[in-house]
Parts: C-alpha cells; sequence; structure tokens
C-alpha cells in the first residue's frame, strides 16, 4: 500500500510545519511528515519553509539573522486562525522527538548545516526512519560524504533518468509528478533501477488520488492526507 508522506504536515487544516499540523496528518492516516530545515543566526536548527519569517509568523526578515530566543518567541500559528494563536516554530530536536515512534520523517534541508542534522538524528535513532533531500547540490553532496548510509530523494527533474538517481545521486528514492507517472515507460525504468517512487501531488481531485492509490507507487508526498488514505483504502471509490 502506498506510504501517505503529508507535506509540512496536515497544511490545508493547521499552520504548516507545526506540531498541530503533524499531529492532524498522523491522524488522517499519514505515515510520514515532510518537513524544512532552516538554522537561525545562533546555529539552532528550526522547522520551517521560508528562507524569511513573514509569511508564517508574526516576525520578519530571514530566520538566519535571528537569534534562537527571538525566533522561539514568534507566533507560528494566528497567521492560519486564531485556534492556532501561540503555536511556536518548532525546533528539529523537539519536533523529531515529537515524531520518534509514531512516524517516518521526510527532511528538506533549505538552509542548514547537514552535520548537525546528521548528529541529531543519528542520536536520536532514527536513521531507518528517515529520508532526506535538498535542492542544494553543495548540501546533497556534503550530506552524502557524512552519512553515506542515509536514505536520499532525488526528483526526476534533477536526476534526468532513473539510472541516474543511485549512479550519480546516490539516492534510492525519486519524486515524480502524476504527468511524469503518466508517461510511458517512467515507473518501469525506475523499478528496474531498483528505485523507490514517490509521487507529488499538492491537489485535492479525489479521482487523481485514486489514480496515484491503483499505480501502486511506494510514497505519495500530498498536501491532503485524509483523501489519499480514503483513495488507497478504497480505489475504486466503491464505498462513494
Amino acid at each position: 500500500m502506498t506510504r501517505i508522506v503529508s507535506h509540512r504536515g496536515a497544511n490545508t487544516f493547521a499552520p504548516e510545519n507545526t506540531f498541530a499540523a503533524a499531529d492532524i496528518a498522523l491522524g488522517q492516516g499519514a505515515d510520514y511528515i515532510e518537513l524544512d530545515v532552516r538554522e537561525s543566526a545562533d546555529g539552532v536548527l528550526y522547522v520551517i519553509h521560508d528562507e524569511t519569517l513573514d509569511r508564517t509568523t508574526n516576525g520578519t526578515g530571514p530566520i538566519g539573522h535571528m537569534l534562537s530566543s527571538e525566533v522561539d518567541a514568534l507566533d507560528a500559528g494566528s497567521w492560519f486562525g486564531e485556534a492556532f494563536t501561540g503555536a511556536v516554530v518548532p525546533r528539529l530536536d523537539t519536533y523529531l522527538e515529537h515524531l520518534r515512534g509514531r512516524a517516518g520523517v521526510y527532511l528538506e534541508l533549505k538552509y542548514c548545516d547537514p552535520a548537525k542534522v546528521v548528529a541529531l538524528v543519528r542520536d536520536l535513532g532514527m536513521v531507518r526512519d528517515t529520508f532526506y533531500f535538498s535542492f542544494s547540490e553543495d548540501m546533497r553532496r556534503d550530506l552524502q560524504v557524512i552519512a553515506p548510509e542515509f536514505r536520499k530523494m532525488i526528483t526526476l527533474d534533477i536526476a534526468k533518468s532513473p539510472s541516474l538517481v543511485g549512479a550519480v545521486h546516490h539516492a534510492s528514492i525519486i519524486e515524480i509528478t502524476v504527468e511524469q507517472m503518466r508517461r510511458p515507460g517512467i515507473v518501469a525504468a525506475s523499478r528496474k533501477a531498483g528505485l523507490e517512487i514517490m509521487v507529488y501531488y499538492g491537489g485535492s481531485d479525489i479521482d487523481i488520488h485514486r489514480e496515484i492509490a491503483a499505480a501502486g507507487v511506494d510514497y505519495i508526498n500530498l498536501d491532503r492526507p485524509d483523501l489519499f488514505d480514503a483513495a488507497r483504502r478504497d480505489p475504486d471509490g466503491a464505498a462513494a
């Protein structure tokens, strides 16, 4: 059965990359939580997507220019809804501890020291429960040098071919779009290369969720775990 990777948690129902978003996603059937990692000016790792604080907190400016004491005092929930007022920007260590034993974790390294992430994950005993990606070629390279045993993902757009995912990018998971999944030969070539397949879909069309469920891929990276959980349990829509 395809495993659900909830993109920034259940971000339709709670502020993204917060404890509430993770908890709601797990309640909706998520198997993994996707998160983004950035670092404060004093070297503390945080779970936040944007380079700046403006969109998802009551702060402003780059998180990399702020001290952890300042980041810890921010409100990361009221922008989404009054019920989430007071939600914090999670520190990565406490967020991983919150998820340990409850879900797998997909970490996208935005801007941080990969060595700090590796040390934390090893210390928490979560190596087998996690996989990794970064759009930064430097961070991908550093992660491979520091932690060759860590599971890594690469997109087809970056790798260009499933045959290059392992040999060139040292990854065992390939992420493809719905359109790429439909392209003749992509899924078969990925399987031939011994890869796990993750489809990214950010929409809410139940028919597309069912299509992905029927394709038998390993993971789906999405915004609506509730819809896909229903689709994978009833891929033909017989219960509708």
